[in-house]
């Protein structure tokens, strides 16, 4: 998949990960709080916050992206991949099917936020932690409000 800036193997030492990921959670965190309603029940949380974000992980960040990344031959816009962009489209796309027009398309900037640590480490590793944190975030915040 060409060559990456941080290693597979230290993509936890990523100066951006922790910053993104912070700012990441407090914007999901938000927007689960916002949404109110009830936590879901164990089996619900469990799928939303580890099976669904690790799947999606997977297919998007694992199948796709590098298909389309050897496709585009990494040339994209800014630190932006054409493949992570594409990418973030089809998975924004998905999510139509169970959420808003609304939801489906704020879920892209979380998703380009996963593509492009994909592309910096060579790695879904990271995107998975994100996406499985943040998942959390949206999903247990309602329980502030208890």
């Amino acid at each position: 998949m060409g060559a990456h800036p941080v290693a597979v193997r230290t993509w936890w030492r990523d100066p951006w990960l922790a910053p993104v990921g912070l700012l990441g959670a407090v914007a999901a965190g938000a927007y689960g709080w916002l949404q109110g309603g009830a936590v879901p029940g164990l089996t619900a949380l469990l799928l939303l916050v580890l099976a669904y974000p690790v799947l999606e992980e997977i297919v998007f960040r694992g199948v796709v992206q590098p298909f389309l990344f050897e496709l585009t031959g990494g040339a994209g816009i800014g630190p932006l991949t054409y493949a992570n962009i594409l990418t973030s489209f089809a998975f924004s796309a998905m999510h139509l099917l169970n959420h808003t027009p609304l939801h489906a398309g704020l879920v892209w900037l979380p998703s380009l936020a996963f593509g492009w640590f994909r592309d910096r480490s060579g790695s879904i590793l990271p995107g998975m932690v994100l996406h499985v944190g943040w998942n959390a975030c949206v999903f247990l915040a309602p329980a502030l409000y208890a």
